[in-house]
């Protein structure tokens, strides 16, 4: 018999666990698509950043690897001069790349990671538009890479002015692969001669200088 004027207790609600641990795992699943999503739209902007840099047309304005690697693949069949071009999508494919994953890619292509380094070396150090005389001359990649030895102020005086040191870029054209890289090697000790002997007179100088001082300061 219930008292006049008392309330029924409330019943209290009963929550479905089942449901608010699948209401979680949605949660999460959509936080990780979300930062996933956040992580791809990073990468591709790293790669077109990086294309950007050297001058590279993505096929297809696509940063997609596979793109890239069959876009290097034809620009290996081409012409020696494509050879900067190859450097350039190497260097973007590298960057497109997960880690680990660019050496298999070369695997693929059939490319030496060492070869690799120097075609994008190559299109670093000639890529900046004004080598083109430069270019013309190397006409090969196989002299093409024997100029990376070069450093950026002979390869500015080569262009510029059409020699540096004892190489003349006419030299550059007529020369073989190995008659290059011997001149090469000659200018490189010619350069290194040079160097010494200019910091020998440097410290020679410095040392009468300190002399001439000491002296001054005697009493």
């Amino acid at each position: 018999k219930m008292t006049a004027g008392r309330k029924p207790l409330a019943v209290p609600d009963i929550v479905d666990v089942e449901e608010a641990s699948a209401s979680n795992g949605l949660a999460a699943m959509r936080e990780q698509a979300r930062e996933l999503a956040v992580r791809n739209v990073e990468a591709e902007q790293h790669v077109r950043a990086v294309a950007l840099q050297v001058g590279y047309q993505l096929p297809a304005d696509c940063t997609d690897p596979d793109l890239i690697q069959r876009d290097i693949s034809a620009n290996m069949r081409r012409s020696v001069e494509a050879c900067l071009e190859v450097g350039r999508g190497l260097a973007v494919l590298k960057a497109a790349c997960e880690h680990g994953q660019f050496l298999a890619r070369l695997d693929v292509l059939g490319i030496d990671h060492s070869v690799a380094k120097r075609f994008m070396q190559a299109a670093t150090k000639f890529s900046n538009g004004a080598t083109s005389h430069l270019l013309k001359a190397a006409g090969s990649q196989s002299k093409l890479f024997e100029l990376l030895v070069l450093d950026d102020e002979q390869v500015e005086e080569l262009e510029l002015t059409g020699q540096t040191g004892e190489l003349k870029i006419d030299d550059v054209a007529a020369m073989s692969v190995k008659e290059l890289r011997a001149k090469l090697r000659e200018l490189r000790h010619e350069l290194k001669a040079t160097e010494e002997i200019s910091a020998e007179k440097t410290q020679r100088i410095e040392t009468l200088q300190r002399e001439a001082k000491r002296i001054a300061a005697a009493p």
